[in-house]
């Protein structure tokens, strides 16, 4: 009886294991020592085998879906749709223009992504890159916080995501309650606690033709389960 009962212990332990993880070690060169990997994409990648990219063990992929008041990203609706096919978890960025109304670029992405299946919070890209720099700090702040309550008004979680010296000029004391997708290339970022590490903009991910940005996952694997459980905010409990 002892012997059944130390026998049944062992398998439990096993199966808790093999349920508590069902992804494939990912492969990425230079990334070994990092658990959970991701890619984000655009248009700009062309198109892209998710079989492959599954094989390779990546476990989630950030889709761009819109871009200021109007543009949207033509390959959008089919990177998702063959990237959850692969069986990857996905999620759905927002590139932030500096220049429009906050609440026109949250009806324009909420228009990308109503109704499609979404693992990850609705992203939305800060950085002054390829942005107008004539706005005041607190002009593109006011329009920042306009599209995230946008957003959360209907029910879709928020993350950011910027830069380190976007980080300072736009995250630091002002929005540092909400995720944070942090580009800082090369190196893990000192002193700034990020949910998501994009560490490199030249990764090489089977599946993929050319350069793909390269994520990190940053904290445990429980927490990712969490974190990865859908794109909009669950309901309080006794709703």
């Amino acid at each position: 009886m002892a012997r059944y009962l130390f026998l049944l212990i062992i398998s439990s332990m096993i199966m808790a294991g093999c349920a508590h993880r069902d992804s494939t070690p990912h492969s990425v060169p230079g990334f070994k020592d990092h658990d959970i990997v991701g890619i984000d994409i655009s248009a700009h990648n062309g198109d892209i085998d998710f079989d492959k990219v599954k094989e390779e063990g990546i476990e989630f992929v950030i889709i761009k879906a819109s871009e200021g008041g109007t543009f949207k990203d033509r390959k959008f609706i089919d990177n998702i749709r063959n990237a959850r096919k692969a069986g990857i978890k996905t999620g759905a960025y927002h590139f932030f223009r500096f220049d429009t109304p906050g609440y026109i670029q949250g009806l324009n992405f909420v228009n990308s992504i109503h109704g499609r299946e979404l693992d990850l919070p609705a992203a939305i890209d800060i950085e002054e890159f390829t942005n107008p720099n004539l706005q005041a700090t607190r002009l593109v702040m006011n329009r920042v916080i306009e599209m995230v309550d946008y957003l959360e008004r209907r029910g879709y979680r928020v993350m950011l995501y910027t830069n380190k010296k976007g980080h300072a000029r736009f995250i630091k004391g002002q929005l540092e309650s909400y995720p944070l997708w942090l580009c800082s290339l090369g190196n893990r970022p000192e002193g700034i606690d990020c949910a998501l590490w994009q560490a490199t903009h030249h990764g090489k991910v089977k599946g993929v033709d050319h350069d793909v940005d390269i994520n990190v996952f940053t904290l445990s694997r429980p927490e990712w389960e969490e974190f990865s459980a859908g794109i909009k905010i669950p309901p309080r409990q006794g709703q």
